[in-house]
């Protein structure tokens, strides 16, 4: 037993040792390898990094739309859209007196509702969890809205009561004109901002026709999303005196989806912000008075 376990060993360590000629052929042949010019010349393999789309290295080294470096806009959007709320509470929608705590009350909330909820909306659809922020987080913003609803209580009475100067004698134009004048100022902000915010956040998408769609629908919900709500809600609460959903009206929606993809075209094809603000804003407000127009 002895004898077998040795001889085990023995054949063990002789397998695991190379004979002197083996050991110097493997040399030879590994310093012909690292002499060899092919050797030298072939730089080792590293891996592959994960190349970016050609369209995605474009839209992420693209100035971002022209109207998202101007706030001051999207401040007056918001005072306007307050001054629709608390318009809302005296001209459309039967409730408390003016001016009362009630009325106060309810004003404000129309306001909120009107100016900060399509940007919720739009938030929800377009942002992660994680990376949300919300335009009544913001206390600017909030008193941009409510600003608007204290004007709303100024010149809304003012418009109507007989005794006070008409607005015509200073500036040529009626109460209703002058607010129809501000309405296609802001639905024209609205859309620049909701199809600019749509631009940026869907720069990622390879299919170009979804990115479109989903600018349309989702700068439509970002600019009248709000007011869609105000009038749900109010129409829950009051029934039908409290009217028709405006925003789902014709001159609204047609202009909307038109002047959206004017614009987002303007984004695609990378113009000027000249172009986006002196050319693009404008045409998106005519379109909307054309519109007006058309359906009065």
């Amino acid at each position: 037993m002895v004898i077998t376990t040795r001889s085990m060993g023995s054949a063990g360590s002789r397998a695991a040792t190379p004979a002197p000629k083996a050991e110097a052929t493997a040399k030879a042949q590994a310093n012909a390898a690292a002499s060899s010019p092919t050797a030298a010349k072939t730089p080792p393999t590293s891996p592959k990094k994960a190349s970016t789309p050609k369209k995605l290295r474009r839209d992420l080294s693209s100035p971002p739309p022209a109207i998202l470096g101007y706030g001051l806009s999207d401040l007056l959007s918001l005072a306007i859209c307050g001054y629709i709320g608390g318009r809302c509470m005296q001209l459309k929608f039967p409730g408390p007196a003016t001016l009362s705590a009630a009325w106060w009350g309810w004003s404000l909330a129309a306001a909120m509702v009107t100016s900060f909820g399509g940007g919720t909306y739009y938030t929800l659809l377009m942002k992660q969890p994680g990376d949300r922020g919300f335009g009544w987080q913001d206390p600017v913003a909030v008193a941009a809205a409510v600003l608007g609803v204290i004007v709303s209580a100024v010149l809304v009475p003012a418009c109507g009561h007989s005794g006070s100067p008409r607005l015509e004698d200073h500036i040529g134009l009626g109460c209703g004109e002058v607010f129809g004048l501000f309405d296609i100022v802001n639905s024209g902000i609205l859309i620049a901002w909701g199809c600019s915010k749509s631009f940026v956040d869907s720069s990622g998408w390879q299919n170009p026709i979804t990115r479109f769609l989903c600018t349309i629908v989702t700068t439509y919900v970002y600019s009248f999303g709000g007011g869609i709500t105000r009038d749900l809600v109010a129409r829950l609460l009051i029934g039908s005196s409290a009217g028709s959903v405006g925003n789902f009206s014709p001159e609204v929606v047609l202009p909307a989806i038109a002047s959206t993809a004017f614009f987002y075209c303007l984004l695609v094809f990378k113009r000027s912000p000249f172009l986006q603000l002196g050319v693009g804003l404008p045409t998106v407000m005519l379109l909307f008075h054309a519109a007006g127009l058309a359906f009065a």
